[in-house]
């Protein structure tokens, strides 16, 4: 179709969808060249590919951060720390940590991998040195027991949640961090 002002578009219905071009003065209609036509009709389509996927993936984020729980269980016991879920919405949240072991825990919650925890030299976390990013901490779990806490979680990112204890035995040192009890948990930003 000409650029000129007079010119207009349409869709024929009863050419199967085939653009077209009229001049409005004088009703004088024209179909454009074929490979005008499919270039226009690739860019309708494609427009309206990406405007439903869009939609798609909007509603995708708003309903999963809808459905972002803002509560978690961790399971405790000889060597696992295991959140369910292990991700939540950012803001008050509420740990509940059972200890289904037959030794007593404690649960911190560090921001930040556990690549990034500072160690002391038994392999064990040095909580003083990892104090500026410990979050809190749920302590003196009991065998069969559950205890719970709320955690102010603002900010979204990587979290870390772990068993510290150490204890003196007739086998040596043993540290609760170094055989295991330390998992991931993720903080998700509210959209």
């Amino acid at each position: 179709c000409s650029h000129s002002p007079t010119w207009r578009t349409y869709v024929s219905t009863s050419a199967g969808g085939a653009l077209g071009c009229y001049r409005e003065s004088s009703m004088n209609w024209a179909l454009p060249k074929k490979g005008a036509e499919m270039k226009a009709r690739r860019l309708i389509a494609t427009s309206l590919a990406l405007t439903f996927l869009g939609g798609i993936g909007l509603a995708a984020c708003s309903s999963n951060n809808a459905k972002m729980p803002s509560a978690s269980t961790v399971t405790v016991s000889e060597w696992i720390v295991k959140p369910q879920p292990i991700e939540v919405k950012a803001g008050a949240v509420m740990i509940t940590v059972k200890n289904v072991g037959g030794m007593q825990h404690e649960m911190l919650l560090y921001r930040g991998t556990a690549n990034e925890l500072p160690l002391k030299a038994n392999g064990s976390v040095d909580e003083d040195a990892a104090e500026a990013n410990i979050i809190g901490e749920i302590s003196d779990i009991g065998v069969s027991t559950a205890k719970r806490k709320t955690f102010d979680l603002k900010l979204a990112g990587l979290y870390t949640l772990f068993c510290n204890i150490e204890e003196k035995t007739a086998e040596g040192d043993v540290s609760h961090y170094v055989n295991g009890m330390v998992s991931r948990f993720t903080v998700s930003a509210n959209k």
